[in-house]
């Protein structure tokens, strides 16, 4: 069943948040945004599991390709999953390069399971696949 209107408002304003997060490397803030048991899979070999391990992504993600690279999500849909407090949230991801004039870097699916916490969510598990790039 698709979300409120509220909390697809709420959704959308918290993914945006987790983007800039991890673009200003902000691995503490960004690591507050999942639950402690918070899973990121397909973005490495192995699945990065707890948020103290996800404190670290956005640090990689920089020295791995500086400070210029920006996530966008676009075409988002998000459906409740057994009643009103977790979401299902799937959306494309484009991510880019500034350092390169705005050279896509990749291209992914990400299927995002967020759970209600109080007015805003948690991600509680992150599927990325690559599409492109």
């Amino acid at each position: 069943m698709p979300v409120s209107t509220e909390d697809y408002a709420r959704i959308s304003d918290f993914l945006a948040r987790y983007c800039w997060l991890v673009d200003e490397s902000d691995g503490d803030g960004w690591a507050a945004l999942w639950t402690e048991d918070g899973v990121f899979a397909g973005v490495s070999p192995e699945p990065i599991v707890g948020r103290e391990a996800l404190r670290a992504v956005p640090l990689v993600m920089m020295k791995q390709n500086g400070t210029a690279m920006r996530h966008m999500v676009g075409n988002l849909a998000c459906d409740y999953i057994d009643g009103t407090d977790a979401v299902l949230a799937r959306y494309y991801n484009f991510v880019t390069d500034w350092a390169q004039g705005g050279r896509m870097n990749c291209m992914a699916l990400c299927d995002v399971t967020l759970v209600r916490n109080g007015e805003s969510w948690l991600v509680k598990r992150n599927d990325t696949t690559l599409l492109a790039g």
